[in-house]
């Protein structure tokens, strides 16, 4: 009797160790997806980074990038003009900023910052006139001024929207994007 039941004991972790060791999942190769991660901020010691501001379903989220030293408001808005990365695209971030093969200009002064774009501001989307102020607020403030503080004036085309305050009320709430879950067999 004693035999029996060790046998059967023995077929039955024989079985579970061979469900548990092949489900059927074939390893695949490397797939390489967006940047490489930047590791953990030291506390203490700050990082130039860009801020910009891109569309996301619910209003803008902004997207932090490296940089090799401190952004002027200019190069900000270049870089949000030139639209998301490819990874940024992969989270469901877009711009509604029009491309434009115009001269753009930033220029900041004591309290506000100007932006001239090449074409009528007024027409532009309540959502871009966000991604464009919001940038240009969170980079090259000038000084003693809090970002929300920051009057920035949208010129192109003749005309001007004066005044404009990075608005959180666009802001999206933070999702971090979807990791895969792993299949069972």
């Amino acid at each position: 009797m004693r035999i029996r039941r060790a046998a059967v004991a023995g077929l039955l972790l024989g079985a579970l160790a061979a469900s548990l060791a092949g489900c059927g999942i074939e390893p695949t190769e490397v797939v390489e997806v967006g940047q490489p991660a930047q590791g953990v901020k030291r506390p203490g010691v700050t990082t130039p980074e860009v801020q910009l501001y891109f569309g996301f379903p619910g209003g803008v989220q902004m997207v932090p990038r490296p940089a090799e030293a401190a952004v002027t408001a200019e190069e900000a808005v270049l870089l949000l003009m030139a639209g998301p990365n490819e990874a940024e695209k992969m989270r469901g971030l877009y711009s509604e900023l029009p491309r434009t093969g115009g001269r753009l200009v930033v220029t900041p002064a004591q309290d506000r910052v100007t932006v001239s774009l090449p074409l009528d501001v007024t027409r532009l989307s309540p959502l871009a006139r966000v991604q464009l102020v919001c940038t240009a607020a969170h980079n090259g403030v000038p000084e003693g001024l809090r970002p929300e503080e920051v009057r920035v004036d949208l010129t192109g085309a003749g005309k001007k929207v004066p005044g404009l305050l990075c608005d959180k009320k666009y802001d999206a709430p933070a999702v971090a994007p979807a990791m895969p879950t792993a299949l069972t067999p």
